[in-house]
């Protein structure tokens, strides 16, 4: 048995550490087209179950991307309001609302209006939120 070298490190545990890297390395964002988010909260739908004011949904990629993209719109719509300033995305979300109301939003607006699905995922996002809550002028 050859023990191998301190000052000469097997090639075996580098090349493991660049495999792992790559496996554990995040994915990149799909959510680049409407088409792709609409079939990502399609996803979440499906399988979510909501527990008083929890949300529970399998966890994989698809459904994650889903959450975590209108998680980002729902905190950028919401930050306007809590500065008493006009709505930053021309959308008036409820207050008693939840991300799920967005996300059934987003995918009943893709299957409206099938011409968004080429859109970006935040341009139908945004077209989505302003048909379901528009805000009323007074």
């Amino acid at each position: 048995m050859r023990v191998p070298d301190a000052s000469h490190p097997p090639l075996a545990l580098p090349a493991a550490l660049v495999v792992a890297a790559a496996v554990l390395a995040p994915a990149p964002a799909r959510a680049a087209d409407g088409a792709v988010l609409v079939a990502q909260c399609k996803s979440l739908l499906r399988g979510a179950k909501v527990r008083g004011d929890q949300v529970e949904f399998r966890q994989d990629p698809e459904t994650v991307g889903c959450w975590a993209f209108m998680a980002a719109v729902q905190d950028l719509a919401g930050v306007a309001d809590t500065a008493n300033q006009p709505p930053l995305l021309g959308t008036c979300l409820p207050a008693d609302g939840n991300r799920l109301q967005l996300v059934r939003a987003v995918v009943d607006y893709g299957a409206a209006h099938p011409p968004a699905l080429r859109e970006k995922a935040g341009v139908l996002a945004l077209l989505a939120l302003r048909d379901k809550f528009p805000c009323r002028k007074e």
